[in-house]
């Protein structure tokens, strides 16, 4: 008995959900009707009104034939996929929606509804044979950054009528990750001397990996780099000569503020701004910390970056540059550069009062992002500021900051 009413209970779910299965499968209308019929016929019968009765007797039979679209159950072998899964604000990309019958007998036609961000792209499928294939290509959405799913695919059985709705999901949605615009930029050359890796630069040192050439020994010269083959070739003592290697740890900051903006087209500028300097850094294989609208950025990786710029926005309230400073300390150590990335809206001084924070080894360069302005660059203090107008002056603007 106790075995026989734990199975009951484990049943219990399994109806529930198919009563409530059943109860999305009938629309808001075919309630209505529903109701309506019944009222019809009970005041029908009482009253002896047979135009009622007719009524509601014709309500119900539509109510029994739509049924009989919506009986049973389809099978397909749906399949989505997005190519290509990444691009950049503008760029194409398109869905390739492939519905199979994977049955030996014919299928019915079926009406297939794909997801798109927040919008549904419908298109019929005709009756295929068996192991017949049907495919449909849509070209999606990508004029601004977002990540956008596609999908689930469903497939939709309806009544003529609209009073039974069927839907089966075939699919799990596949994200299309847009990134923000971005310019190619130059490489923004070595920061201070951090470690033993890195570009080589002009100047000869004492001691470091990248070796260069050989050169007489001098007073004070460490023995441990005298080459002996050298040496006994020579006559003299020679010693190697290395070139230093410098690696910079470049920080960059975007004012998540909406005061800080004009409009939300200068956010969408400071973004991509970011995503370009980012994307030269890792390119030069420089280190990278960034904090973008007070999130902490990954940036392990290209894709890994600028997937997760993909879905950063403004918040409401005052200028957070400083808060986001502070955040970039508390996991950031050893910088070299910092660029902090605002909107037209924060002054000079704010600006000014923001760099000051930053050690003093370290070459801080304020940025706002003016489309009504013109590009150029101005110092604050013993910093610089640059105006950028447009994303495609980024190159231009940024040699001569750095030059």
């Amino acid at each position: 008995m106790e075995t026989s009413k734990s199975v009951t209970r484990a049943l219990r779910p399994t109806a529930i959900q198919r009563v409530r299965r059943f109860l999305g499968v009938v629309s808001p209308l075919a309630w209505t009707m529903f109701f309506v019929a019944l009222i019809f016929f009970a005041v029908g019968r009482l009253y002896r009104w047979e135009e009622l009765t007719v009524v509601s007797a014709t309500v119900f039979i539509a109510l029994l034939v739509s049924l009989a679209f919506t009986f049973g159950r389809s099978e397909l072998a749906v399949e989505v996929e997005v190519k290509p899964q990444r691009v950049r604000a503008g760029q194409r990309s398109a869905a390739l929606l492939t519905v199979t019958n994977p049955m030996a007998g014919r299928m019915l036609p079926v009406r297939m509804e794909l997801t798109v961000g927040d919008g549904i792209a419908q298109f019929g499928v005709p009756s295929l044979a068996g192991q017949a294939t049907h495919e449909e290509v849509f070209v999606l959405p990508t004029l601004r950054r977002a990540v956008l799913p596609v999908g689930p695919a469903t497939s939709v059985r309806s009544d003529p009528l609209g009073l039974l709705r069927r839907v089966q999901t075939w699919t799990e949605p596949v994200p299309l990750f847009v990134h923000p615009a971005t310019v190619s930029l130059a490489s923004l050359g070595t920061g201070l001397m951090r470690d033993l890796e890195g570009q080589a630069t002009d100047q000869v040192s004492q001691a470091d990996i990248a070796f260069h050439t050989m050169r007489e020994y001098e007073t004070g010269d460490d023995r441990r780099f005298i080459h002996w083959l050298t040496t006994a070739r020579a006559g003299k003592l020679m010693v190697r000569q290395f070139i230093d290697t410098r690696r910079s740890h470049v920080a960059v900051l975007v004012d998540g503020s909406a005061s800080s903006y004009a409009d939300p087209e200068e956010f969408e500028t400071a973004v991509s701004a970011a995503a370009s300097l980012g994307v030269r850094v890792i390119l030069d294989e420089q280190d990278i910390s960034m904090v973008v609208a007070g999130e902490r950025i990954p940036t392990g990786s290209g894709n890994a970056m600028l997937d997760s710029l993909c879905t950063v926005e403004t918040r409401s309230g005052r200028n957070s540059l400083g808060a986001e400073v502070e955040q970039l300390f508390r996991f950031a150590t050893g910088l070299s550069v910092a660029i902090m990335i605002t909107g037209s809206q924060v002054s000079i001084p704010q600006l000014r009062a923001t760099t000051v924070r930053f050690p003093s080894d370290v070459r801080v360069l304020g940025m706002r992002v003016d489309h009504s302005a013109t590009t150029g660059l101005q110092p604050i203090g013993s910093h610089r500021l640059l105006t950028l107008s447009h994303l495609e002056d980024l190159p231009q603007l940024l040699w001569a900051a750095l030059s």
